[in-house]
């Protein structure tokens, strides 16, 4: 967690001035039981109202600096928290953007989101409490000390005795509640994934009546952070009642022992008050050093969550591969086997095929067969093997990670917007100029230009986050315009035109055919008859390759092809009739 201090440049100046402003004002307050025991001591016996009425002035002046000295400690101190979680959290944004999908998949996307919001919060929070109190309590707690043992070296033991067992009581609690605040992280993120998987689903959750059975899962969830919440406030609760303990008992002692050294004319009320309001201050003090310490815990627990995402190795995009050459294939999948990070089972079990240059790839298969893992694997979102799947253009292979991506165009199945313009949208990740004609150009093919041509602002319509003011097919239309505009050798649609409707759809594909005849199209569709036009069709069941061929020659030979053709020409006469 050391590598985490580089953060603190450029806030030296504050990380120092915020602490040494509190100490000036540790010294203000320090000085002002010994002005007390001189008006008790001194003053008022002698009835010396001119000296009284400037000692009264002198604790208001001490007061007004006070004030001042703790409210520029407070900016200081402040300010340094603020930028230094900036910082973090725009380096830690950047270095989650960059980790491998397998790692952001291990440490999953709502652990990401609580370390970038809430666990950088608490950080924030502790370097704030750090900086205000670390110098100041110690000098109070210590300094009162020295000042007591300077009016009675013998009272004095009581405060040293006392210190010595509050620091204890502090440090055993300490210790206790670790593991439950580290408990306590894991199920924010357990919240946070639950909330999000049931805003995400709302829909279909209140479509099959499942609200009553969310509902009861995120209350389990919720009960258990709660549980945790309370036992660890219950452990902190015992603090503050055995800290006052502790004290008063020692303000018994010190006022019992002092009445005596009074009477004995050893020690003089204003000193007794003196001690007093020493005493008291280190109860302050310790209070506070006490929530100072329950701070750190928690983000020393925080500063570990984020430390482990830093300490993640980054996907090197520039790596370079061994470039192989082909005459006349595009794609070469051989003896292809693929199980998930995360996972103890297989997702893809050796797939053999090729696809030759100019020809196309269709993927069919039923839910979990390995059609979505496929395609990632074509994107190379994870590491695999290049003997086990390789793809080729201008007859050779990607010299390195990026490279590869560059070749390659996807359209996910959830078709993904993001708030700004149409054209934002389309030109996203490009790095050259684009007209708006290539613009159009795009649009046209993906079918989605008389719906942009009736929007007032056409190419610069406004989006809104998530695409939530366009269709659930425009929004398809759009994404595979995008990556059309991206002019990628492969073109893979995962899915992508399961909103639209067959005629639309037919349209499409054509227009690939012909506007991006040297592109290579790899489709994955639950409908046989999308698949027609496809040079070559794999069949996926259960991770493993069941057919492969056109679509004639599998409905010769494949039953499972069969199966879902016919299923679906018997949908389509029903629907008909």
């Amino acid at each position: 967690m050391a590598s985490l201090l580089k953060y603190f440049k450029g806030y030296i100046k504050e990380t120092l001035l915020g602490p040494l402003f509190k100490l000036l004002e540790a010294s203000f307050e320090l000085l002002v039981p010994v002005i007390i025991a001189t008006i008790v001591d001194d003053i008022i016996p002698k009835s010396n109202y001119p000296r009284l009425y400037l000692m009264i002035g002198g604790l208001f002046a001490l007061s007004v600096m006070g004030i001042i000295v703790s409210l520029t400690a407070q900016f200081f101190s402040s300010k340094a928290a603020v930028g230094y979680t900036r910082k973090l959290n725009q380096d830690l944004f950047n270095k989650i953007m960059i980790l491998p999908k397998a790692s952001r998949d291990r440490l999953t996307t709502s652990s990401l989101v609580t370390r970038l919001t809430s666990d950088t919060y608490q950080i924030q929070t502790a370097i704030n409490q750090f900086l205000r109190l670390f110098l100041r309590a110690p000098i109070i707690v210590f300094g009162s000390i020295i000042m007591a043992y300077r009016i009675s070296p013998r009272l004095t033991l009581n405060f040293l005795g006392m210190v010595i067992l509050l620091l204890l009581i502090i440090a055993i609690t300490s210790r206790i509640l670790s593991p439950y605040y580290q408990r306590i992280r894991s199920l924010t993120d357990a919240i946070v994934t639950k909330t999000r998987e049931q805003l995400q689903g709302v829909r279909v959750i209140r479509a099959f009546n499942q609200v009553a059975r969310e509902l009861k899962q995120f209350q389990q969830v919720n009960n258990d952070y709660t549980k945790k919440q309370i036992t660890a406030a219950n452990i902190s609760s015992f603090v503050n009642p055995l800290t006052f303990f502790v004290v008063n008992t020692t303000l018994v002692l010190v006022i019992w022992q002092g009445n005596g050294l009074i009477s004995q004319g050893h020690l003089s009320q204003g000193m007794l008050i003196a001690l007093t309001n020493y005493l008291l201050q280190i109860l302050t003090e310790l209070l506070k050093m006490t929530m100072l310490v329950t701070s750190l815990n928690q983000s020393f627990i925080s500063a570990k969550r984020v430390t482990q995402v830093f300490e993640e190795e980054a996907e090197d995009l520039d790596q370079p591969f061994d470039v192989e050459e082909s005459d006349d294939i595009s794609i070469r999948v051989r003896d292809l086997t693929f199980t998930y990070p995360t996972a103890g089972d297989s997702s893809l079990h050796k797939l053999n095929f090729s696809v030759k240059t100019g020809e196309n790839l269709g993927i069919i298969g039923g839910t979990g067969s390995g059609k979505s893992t496929l395609v990632q694997l074509f994107d190379h979102l994870y590491e695999v093997d290049k003997q086990e799947l390789q793809i080729f253009h201008h007859h050779k292979s990607p010299s390195s990670i990026r490279h590869w991506r560059q070749m390659v165009s996807l359209v996910p199945q959830k078709a993904e917007l993001f708030k700004g313009t149409v054209r934002s949208n389309l030109t996203m990740g490009l790095e050259r100029a684009v007209s708006d004609d290539e613009l159009w150009w795009a649009l046209d093919i993906a079918q989605a230009s008389d719906f942009i041509r009736e929007k007032e602002g056409q190419l610069d319509t406004t989006v809104e986050a998530f695409g939530k003011n366009f269709s659930g097919g425009q929004r398809q239309r759009l994404t595979i315009a995008r990556a059309v505009l991206k002019r990628a050798p492969f073109l893979i649609l995962d899915d992508s035109t399961s909103a639209l409707d067959y005629l639309t759809e037919k349209r499409l594909l054509q227009a690939i055919q012909e506007e991006l005849s040297e592109t290579t199209l790899i489709m994955v569709s639950q409908r046989t008859n999308s698949l027609k036009a496809m040079t070559n069709i794999l069949v996926l069941d259960k991770g493993a390759q069941i057919g492969y061929g056109n679509h004639k020659a599998l409905l010769d030979s494949n039953a499972t092809y069969q199966a879902i053709h016919l299923s679906q020409q018997r949908g389509e006469s029903s629907d008909e009739s």
